[in-house]
Protein backbone atom coordinates (compact mmCIF):
# COMPACT_ATOMS: atom_id res chain seq x y z
CA UNK A 1 0.00 0.00 0.00
CA UNK A 2 1.35 3.39 -0.96
CA UNK A 3 0.41 6.55 0.96
CA UNK A 4 -0.54 9.72 -0.86
CA UNK A 5 2.05 12.03 0.75
CA UNK A 6 0.17 15.28 0.10
CA UNK A 7 -3.18 13.98 1.33
CA UNK A 8 -1.65 12.43 4.45
CA UNK A 9 0.27 15.62 5.28
CA UNK A 10 -2.82 17.81 4.79
CA UNK A 11 -4.98 15.49 6.91
CA UNK A 12 -2.51 15.48 9.80
CA UNK A 13 -2.02 19.25 9.53
CA UNK A 14 -5.79 19.88 9.58
CA UNK A 15 -6.41 17.60 12.56
CA UNK A 16 -3.49 19.15 14.44
CA UNK A 17 -4.84 22.66 13.76
CA UNK A 18 -8.29 21.61 15.01
CA UNK A 19 -6.88 20.11 18.21
CA UNK A 20 -4.71 23.19 18.75
CA UNK A 21 -7.78 25.43 18.39
CA UNK A 22 -9.77 23.38 20.90
CA UNK A 23 -6.87 23.44 23.36
CA UNK A 24 -6.42 27.21 22.95
CA UNK A 25 -10.15 27.71 23.53
CA UNK A 26 -9.99 25.86 26.85
CA UNK A 27 -6.86 27.75 27.91
CA UNK A 28 -8.62 31.04 27.08
CA UNK A 29 -11.83 30.30 29.01
CA UNK A 30 -10.45 28.24 31.93
CA UNK A 31 -6.67 28.56 32.17
CA UNK A 32 -6.26 27.14 35.69
CA UNK A 33 -8.47 24.13 35.07
CA UNK A 34 -6.78 23.41 31.74
CA UNK A 35 -3.33 23.73 33.32
CA UNK A 36 -4.34 21.35 36.13
CA UNK A 37 -5.74 18.83 33.63
CA UNK A 38 -2.53 18.77 31.59
CA UNK A 39 -0.43 18.63 34.77
CA UNK A 40 -2.23 15.43 35.75
CA UNK A 41 -2.15 14.09 32.20
CA UNK A 42 1.62 14.55 31.72
CA UNK A 43 2.65 14.08 35.38
CA UNK A 44 4.49 17.41 35.50
CA UNK A 45 4.02 20.67 37.36
CA UNK A 46 2.76 23.33 34.95
CA UNK A 47 1.78 25.82 37.63
CA UNK A 48 4.52 28.31 36.68
CA UNK A 49 3.63 28.49 33.00
CA UNK A 50 1.96 31.54 31.52
CA UNK A 51 -1.41 30.91 29.95
CA UNK A 52 -2.43 34.17 28.31
CA UNK A 53 -3.38 33.85 24.67
CA UNK A 54 -3.49 36.76 22.25
CA UNK A 55 -4.73 36.61 18.69
CA UNK A 56 -1.14 36.91 17.49
CA UNK A 57 0.11 34.03 19.63
CA UNK A 58 -2.90 31.93 18.61
CA UNK A 59 -2.32 32.49 14.87
CA UNK A 60 1.45 31.93 15.18
CA UNK A 61 0.91 28.74 17.19
CA UNK A 62 -1.79 27.50 14.84
CA UNK A 63 0.34 28.03 11.73
CA UNK A 64 3.54 26.78 13.32
CA UNK A 65 1.98 23.67 14.79
CA UNK A 66 -0.25 22.85 11.82
CA UNK A 67 2.43 23.39 9.17
CA UNK A 68 5.12 21.72 11.28
CA UNK A 69 3.02 18.60 11.78
CA UNK A 70 2.02 18.57 8.09
CA UNK A 71 5.71 18.68 7.13
CA UNK A 72 6.58 15.87 9.56
CA UNK A 73 3.63 13.76 8.39
CA UNK A 74 4.75 14.23 4.79
CA UNK A 75 8.24 13.09 5.74
CA UNK A 76 6.81 10.04 7.52
CA UNK A 77 4.64 9.15 4.50
CA UNK A 78 7.61 9.55 2.16
CA UNK A 79 9.81 7.32 4.35
CA UNK A 80 6.98 4.78 4.68
CA UNK A 81 6.61 4.65 0.89
CA UNK A 82 10.36 4.17 0.46
CA UNK A 83 10.57 1.42 3.07
CA UNK A 84 7.48 -0.48 1.89
CA UNK A 85 8.66 -1.01 -1.68
CA UNK A 86 8.71 -4.63 -2.76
Amino acid sequence: MKLDIRAFALAVGAVTAAVFTICAFFVAIAPETTRAFFSYLFHIDLSGMASTISWGSFIAGLLGTGLGMAFLAGAVAWIYNRLSRS
